[in-house]
């Protein structure tokens, strides 16, 4: 695994992602590319199918000197490409979380100077150049992309990269001897596709996290083009950047902050000389939009233990129960958040069973038990009182 390093460089190339849910999409639970298009894609789309990317590959010219038409394939044009995933571990830049992005070239595309090959005058002449025709035909265990055109004294073409590039390379060679200077890949159109597998961000914090990933270029290099190729740099760098903004919004109207505690089926009965209500209880509703693993946690004016404690002016402390239902959230050992107890500092650890929930209609159940009451009811007309807090975090592991 490649590490982060928080040393300053300038990147040759960077390549963004962001995730930011939000109720128009739901089930949105992916990065999506944010890198500006460049490269083949930019200018011949209808190559890119399927969410495919491309970027420039900023690398320079590639120039070769001379290649024997019977050259090893080593030393005629042999390209290999980091065509298998690497990881690259980014970072928050404000909490230190980490996270890992998977990373590969999956297509190659340039452009060569034709015009110092003095013989090319039309793609019939080009194809009997190379020994297995134009390039539009890919060398195994390179793909051809059917991507190629010949005219203004060059030869632009992309190939795909399978992962066994990067062990085998896809070999060119010349029906006859190339002198030095011939064939010189151009550096204006030279881009590269990728694939990017980003983590899921439904785990991750809120934040900017930042990697980098170096290459080597040349010869026996991650970028390699024959040992008869020379490059203006020996090594690129691509820096990594993922935003993460989850979305969280609860709404609970003002007029539902005070939650007064009665029977289930009332007074009357204790009223009328029965025995004392087995609880009281009062349920309040509010809605909830979260994209991310979030902490919950409860805090009381009055309170002994793990408990919350309601009071009234004699002195008298009875303990009651909060407990928290949101359809769609779970607990971090899997189970539904229904009628979840919270306890006084007791960090609750929740998150979205699946995506993104859109404004679920959430309940908050407040009950003083049996036991309570029946002390509560020792002091008639006085009142029992307490103020609790619950802090909603999404910003929490």
């Amino acid at each position: 695994m490649l590490t982060f390093s928080l040393g300053a460089h300038a990147a040759d190339m960077t390549i963004t992602a962001e995730f930011k849910p939000t109720a128009f999409d739901p089930t949105r639970t992916e990065f999506t590319n944010t890198t500006p298009k460049s490269g083949y894609c930019a200018v011949h789309p209808a190559y890119c199918p399927n969410g495919q990317f491309s970027i420039f590959l900023p690398i320079g010219a590639v120039r070769y000197g001379a290649i024997a038409s019977n050259a090893a394939d080593e030393d005629a044009v042999q390209l290999r490409v980091p065509s298998e995933f690497r990881e690259v571990e980014v970072q928050n830049q404000t909490s230190g979380e980490r996270a890992t992005v998977k990373f590969r070239v999956s297509a190659f595309s340039t452009t060569y100077n034709v015009s110092t090959i003095t013989v090319i005058q039309s793609q019939a002449e080009h194809a009997k150049l190379w020994d297995t025709g134009t390039w539009v035909y890919a060398p195994p265990p390179c793909g051809g992309s059917g991507l190629s055109s010949l005219g203004q004294g060059a030869y632009m073409f992309m190939w795909y990269t399978p992962p066994a590039v990067q062990r085998l390379g896809c070999t060119k060679k010349p029906t006859r001897d190339l002198a030095p200077g011939e064939l010189t890949m151009l550096a204006p159109r030279m881009s590269i596709g990728y694939e990017l597998v980003a983590p899921d961000p439904l785990r991750m914090q809120n934040g900017v996290y930042r990697g980098s990933l170096r290459y080597t270029v040349g010869a026996g290099g991650d970028f390699s083009f024959g040992t008869s190729a020379s490059t203006a740099k020996s090594q690129i760098d691509i820096d990594f950047e993922l935003t993460v903004k989850h979305d969280f919004q609860l709404v609970l109207p003002v007029e539902d902050r005070t939650a007064v505690l009665e029977p289930p089926s009332g007074w009357g009965a204790w009223l009328a000389g029965g025995e004392a209500p087995p609880a009281l209880r009062r349920d309040k509703g509010f809605q909830i939009s979260v994209g991310a693993p979030f902490t919950v946690t409860l805090s009381c004016a009055s309170a002994m233990g793990d408990r919350c404690l309601l009071s009234n002016s004699a002195g008298s402390r009875v303990p009651y129960g909060v407990f928290l239902t949101i359809p769609g959230i779970i607990t971090a050992s899997g189970d539904s958040a229904a009628r979840l107890e919270l306890l006084p500092d007791k960090v609750r650890r929740l998150r979205p069973a699946v995506g993104y929930v859109n404004g679920v209609q959430a309940r908050l159940h407040v009950e003083a038990g049996g036991d309570s009451v029946r002390e509560m009811v020792k002091y008639p007309g006085t009142r029992y009182s307490d103020v609790f807090t619950m802090t909603f975090d999404v910003q929490t592991n």
